[in-house]
């Protein structure tokens, strides 16, 4: 088919030069120099090459020449930030060897540049987000506290709106350590000086907490009093802060608590989680009621406990039930609520043997 196809063409050709020669003698010397020239011209262009897909092996090779500048390989810092990588990870051999396959010439940075590296970037994120909180005119913060393998941490977040396109903005702007109690001094101490590094001091509306007797009493001692009428809801359960009407004497026991802090919040959450624990404990009133449920809860307790302290008993839930249980969490306003369904659950789809066999296993009582 393909000599056909050069046949066809072929004389095609020689019919254009035959017409071409009869109808136009006198310039056919110039008709031929016009062919030549064009075909050397057509022969001397590189041909079209077929694009073909480079194997994983020849980039590869093809690449171990190529230099990578250092800065790139410097993206180490957003690798072990972003994937909360341990330090000691530039110090693996073989990560040291994947970079210098990847490209000879280049050095893996040691483990005290990378600590450097970062502190410089933590510098630079915070200079940027100083500076654009400088042109935000309000925000707002939230923060809470915790314990962590014998440790203690405050967290801060920010959040503002975006006078240009209306929508929330947020960034994190602290997770320090906490040493000593977390006394209502100490944690107002640990907002202010947040707040104070930022320079937002004047521009925090609001900062959000949980419920706990500690928040609530630096910000009645330290904060902005607010007279939303949330605030004053008589049928809202305050913890007992009759110590707060010492005031003024603490103040004067202590010049330097001159901390500045803010209106102050209750989490939401935080109190769907109270209705949900605090307030549903008035049902058990009625004695039957409270019979029952100290009995049934009792039961599932004692199944959250060998579940939670033991991976044996675990997976044995796991082997009999197909599922494992749900630990109810103080901080979880619905947790209790999804531990009973998952119960349920299980007793539905597997039937009472495989919780009867569970509590045979662990001799707790049906």
């Amino acid at each position: 088919m393909l000599n056909e196809g050069n046949d066809i063409h072929t004389n095609e050709n020689i019919c254009v030069f035959v017409c071409f020669q009869r109808r136009h003698p006198s310039k056919m010397k110039a008709f031929i120099d016009c062919v030549a020239t064009r075909k050397r011209t057509s022969d001397s262009e590189p041909q079209e090459v077929v694009a073909k897909q480079v194997k994983l092996d020849e980039m590869m090779a093809a690449g171990v020449g190529r230099r990578v500048p250092q800065s790139k390989l410097d993206k180490l810092v957003t690798f072990i930030c972003d994937g909360h990588h341990a330090h000691s990870v530039v110090e693996q051999p073989a990560f040291k060897d994947l970079i210098t396959t990847l490209n000879p010439q280049s050095h893996v940075i040691s483990r005290p540049t990378l600590r450097i590296r970062i502190q410089e970037a933590a510098n630079h994120m915070k200079t940027n987000l100083m500076s654009h909180l400088a042109k935000v005119r309000y925000v707002g913060t939230t923060t809470d506290c915790w314990t962590a393998h014998q440790q203690s941490f405050l967290g801060m977040t920010v959040h503002w709106i975006d006078e240009h396109t209306l929508e929330r903005q947020s960034a994190a702007l602290a997770c320090k350590r906490l040493k000593g109690s977390h006394t209502f001094d100490i944690l107002a101490a640990a907002i202010d000086d947040i707040h104070c590094q930022y320079k937002i001091r004047g521009k925090v509306v609001r900062t959000t907490t949980d419920s706990g007797s500690n928040f609530i009493k630096a910000f009645a001692v330290f904060g902005e009093h607010s007279q939303d009428p949330e605030e004053s809801d008589p049928d809202c359960e305050e913890p007992d802060t009759n110590d707060l009407v010492d005031a003024f004497s603490i103040l004067e026991k202590d010049t330097r608590l001159e901390f500045q802090l803010p209106s102050h919040q209750r989490c939401a959450c935080h109190l769907l989680n109270l209705v949900a624990t605090t307030d549903a404990t008035k049902a058990e009133a009625n004695d039957t009621y409270k019979r029952l449920s100290r009995s049934s809860f009792a039961k599932c307790q004692g199944l959250w406990n060998k579940t939670g302290r033991s991976y044996v008993a675990a997976e044995f839930v796991q082997d009999q039930c197909q599922l494992q249980l749900i630990r109810p969490n103080q901080t979880r306003w619905n947790s209790t609520y999804m531990a009973i369904e998952r119960l349920l659950r299980i007793i539905d789809d597997k039937g009472e043997v495989a919780i009867r066999n569970v509590c045979e296993e662990f001799r707790l009582k049906m």
